[in-house]
């Protein structure tokens, strides 16, 4: 697969980042037959993943059947191996937690954004700030990510669109609730209520 496991980067921690990870779930096929992990089992947690990570909202119904069926089948496989508090959390409590913050898809709510703008940090703290002192320093840095998170001047940065269905699982597609499943549903019930109106009305008036 081209991938390295566990092999320190210096100043950098490891490889396993999320792009490691996400070349890990995608083959994972040639990683159930290197790894010797039930291909199943592997497609599951790829789903999962692929539905948290989103930044979509949730089927939560659908999601919370789906993380039983995987924590089933993991017991199913390997009874011998102790399920890891963060996977229980994920599979049995998931779904839940994703409820409680429905007011916002629960993607929106990782640290992603903040470690994006690390290099962000470090260019400002270089080419932006006073190096009179520690206090100036860091007032300077907050300055300029007050500025920078302003709704109006993110307004007016170029919206990029990172949600690319075509490379998530349909099973992941099925577990969100998009623009278009939206559109499907309404459809589908405007259906259901054509269906169930009466057709032959009597006319009142002969």
């Amino acid at each position: 697969m081209g991938l390295l496991i566990d092999v320190v980067k210096q100043g950098f921690g490891t490889t396993n980042d999320g792009n490691t990870a996400r070349r890990f779930f995608r083959d994972y096929q040639k990683t159930a037959e290197i790894t010797k992990i039930d291909v199943d089992l592997i497609k599951h947690f790829a789903v999962i993943l692929q539905v948290l990570s989103s930044g979509k909202a949730i089927n939560i119904d659908g999601f919370r059947g789906y993380c039983k069926e995987t924590a089933e089948l993991f017991v199913h496989h390997y009874p011998w191996y102790n399920m890891p508090s963060s996977v229980h959390k994920m599979l049995i409590h998931g779904a839940d937690i994703c409820k409680h913050f429905s007011c916002l898809p629960i993607g929106i709510l990782s640290e992603e954004a903040g470690e994006a703008r690390n290099k962000d940090f470090r260019n400002t703290r270089e080419r932006h700030t006073r190096k009179t002192g520690r206090l100036q320093n860091n007032e300077d840095i907050m300055h300029n990510f007050l500025i920078s998170s302003d709704p109006y001047i993110s307004h007016l940065k170029p919206k990029y669109n990172i949600f690319k269905s075509s490379s998530m699982f349909p099973e992941a597609m099925q577990l969100l609730i998009t623009e278009e499943m939206k559109e499907f549903e309404e459809e589908e019930e405007q259906i259901e209520v054509d269906q169930e109106a009466p057709e032959n009305l009597p006319d009142p008036l002969e």
